[in-house]
């Protein structure tokens, strides 16, 4: 009986460990040692979920937008789209990192408890369709997405991945690695770093509720930088983030799954290629990566005709703000985002392009 017991330590070690890890996730402890607030966009997404279903159910209301995007999509300004589009509301589902397989996850709910907006809008970035990318972000698969889904959609996930998403999800301070030179540094002076970071979160989770997703330019502190800044992030992303380029099929078919659903739904919708950085936009089309041995091409041309054909065979439109003559605001924080001054074009553009597709 006494031998048997000892089979139960293992056990007890790890009920302890989970435990003592969902107590260091605590608001009021985790903050003393985490260093980013991306998690917040995602635990705020299924509040937002119930805030659409609820709006959707009322009586005279607006039409509604949805857009499932990325960071390249987080500051639009409700005001402005109030003023200039009053009957139009955008229920914002893009978080940092937003890739097809996390739309893909709330496009299912959307089908099975038919929740049906006026227009959904889906991000085409073409970093979320790299496989082998130097810096591999994986905040969709560890905030966004549930056991569940990752079961049933296994055969897209590498073993690496799903032991990732386990370890990560089963016990998050795995994910965020606790330093205790950081807990140092958030106690000096009275606990002013520790402080300011608890208020900037507090007002992020304020913010993404009164702006249903969004955080505003109003409220983010973006800066427009100097082409020659531009120019070195352009390299530093080129080189993080498609260096070395092997297309990800398995996001293509997350992709082409929820323009399935959304035609199945005959919910209006299209997918989007955000603009980015001239420079960046050069290298993407011009610098040549290797694909097979001997054998070179650019990361546009091994992206481009991909995304054009799921496309095509979904009767989806494209909107390629890239290559669109008519949009014209260049003004970048870095390589990758357009700075605050630039959404209200970038919302025009939205809205011209849902009207043309509407109006057909």
């Amino acid at each position: 009986m006494i031998k048997n017991k000892f089979l139960l330590i293992p056990f007890l070690i790890l009920l302890l460990a989970y435990t003592i890890d969902k107590l260091l996730l605590l608001e009021n402890i985790q903050t003393y040692f985490t260093k980013t607030m991306s998690e917040v966009n995602y635990f705020h997404k299924p509040e937002l979920f119930e805030e659409l279903k609820i709006y959707l159910q009322q009586n005279n209301r607006k039409k509604v937008l949805v857009y499932f995007g990325n960071s390249r999509a987080l500051l639009f300004n409700n005001a402005y789209i109030e003023k200039k589009y009053p009957d139009w509301i955008l229920f914002n589902f893009s978080v940092p990192g937003g890739t097809p397989d996390y739309f893909l996850f709330w496009l299912e709910k959307f089908e099975k408890e038919n929740v049906r907006p006026d227009f959904i809008l889906l991000d085409n970035s073409i970093e979320a369709f790299n496989l082998k990318a130097f810096i591999k972000i994986d905040e969709v698969l560890v905030n966004g997405l549930d056991f569940n889904f990752i079961i049933r959609h296994n055969a897209r996930y590498s073993k690496k991945e799903i032991t990732n998403f386990i370890a990560k999800r089963t016990f998050r301070t795995y994910q965020y690695r606790p330093k205790f030179t950081t807990v140092l540094e958030r106690i000096k002076n009275d606990f002013l770093i520790l402080n300011m970071y608890r208020s900037w979160r507090k007002k992020t989770k304020e913010r993404l509720t009164l702006e249903r997703g969004s955080a505003s330019s109003e409220f983010a502190s973006g800066v427009t930088s100097k082409e020659e800044v531009v120019k070195k992030y352009a390299e530093g992303d080129y080189h993080s983030y498609l260096t070395p380029y092997e297309f990800n099929f398995d996001m293509l078919k997350f992709q082409k799954d929820c323009f399935e659903i959304l035609s199945r739904m005959k919910i209006p919708h299209s997918g989007i290629w955000v603009r980015i950085a001239p420079p960046y936009l050069e290298l993407i089309k011009n610098r040549q990566v290797a694909r097979k041995e001997k054998e070179v091409s650019t990361v546009y041309e091994i992206w481009y005709p991909k995304l054009k054909k799921i496309h095509t065979d979904t009767n989806t439109e494209f909107w390629n703000m890239n290559e669109d003559p008519s949009y014209k605001c260049n003004d970048f924080s870095d390589a990758s985002h357009m700075s605050p001054s630039c959404f209200p074009d970038y919302t025009d553009f939205i809205f011209r392009n849902i009207f043309s597709q509407t109006r057909k």
